[in-house]
């Protein structure tokens, strides 16, 4: 009878400690409180979330041809005016034609310790590559819209956990990353103006209406708020 009550007394006294960890590890635990924000572009017919805390940059030059933007998170050790080494980045490419296929094009213009893979995402099928220069891992996403192709490219460094938190933002950006068709794209103030024209309950209304006025109320980072 001693030793079974001795048992149970070392039994509770053994799920008493695991039922207090278990609530100290609990009680430390934060879930995600990432806020993200859309970034919408009408000339380049694309849309992404980006955290709201990163940067949005317009003048990165990571693509050959050019950045239509950059999303930056600086880490804690980063410093002004040099390059990105602690922090991540999203940049997305102007779009661009090439002469040959995708994947041909990428093992030309990688360098010969470059990796490469395929990513269906989004109902797009991007061709992947890893490319490790002396200081630095990118990973550049490519695809094909309408003819052309968009670049993605990838950046992130810190301390372990750091690095985590902007591989989880990196992942949900290109998770959300959306482009639209080139019928849909907006080029100009008097494309905007014309788009919206021709949506029916505008017809309808300018026909009930004819005094009426379509015109761009504002204009930012190339979108229109149309009146």
């Amino acid at each position: 009878m001693t030793k079974l009550k001795q048992k149970k007394t070392n039994w509770l006294l053994f799920l008493g400690i695991v039922i207090t960890i278990t609530g100290i590890l609990l009680s430390r635990f934060q879930p995600s409180s990432t806020q993200y924000q859309k970034y919408q572009d009408s000339a380049y017919g694309f849309q992404i979330e980006y955290p709201e805390s990163w940067e949005i940059r317009k003048e990165t030059q990571v693509f050959e041809n050019g950045d239509v933007v950059a999303f930056r998170k600086s880490g804690p050790s980063q410093k002004k005016y040099t390059e990105l080494s602690d922090g991540a980045q999203l940049a997305i490419s102007k779009p661009f034609t090439i002469d040959s296929d995708l994947v041909a094009w990428m093992k030309d213009y990688f360098s010969p310790q470059a990796t490469f893979s395929k990513l269906p995402l989004n109902n797009y099928s991007f061709e992947v590559a890893e490319d490790c220069g002396y200081m630095e891992c990118m990973r550049y996403y490519f695809t094909k819209i309408d003819s052309q192709i968009y670049g993605i490219a990838l950046y992130a460094e810190g301390a372990s956990a750091e690095k985590a938190a902007y591989e989880n933002s990196l992942i949900y950006m290109l998770k959300s990353l959306q482009f639209n068709s080139s019928a849909d794209r907006v080029t100009s103030k008097e494309d905007a103006v014309a788009k919206v024209k021709a949506q029916p309950e505008i017809v309808d209304y300018l026909g009930r209406v004819p005094q009426a006025k379509v015109e761009v109320g504002s204009e930012e980072d190339n979108s229109y708020l149309i009146q």
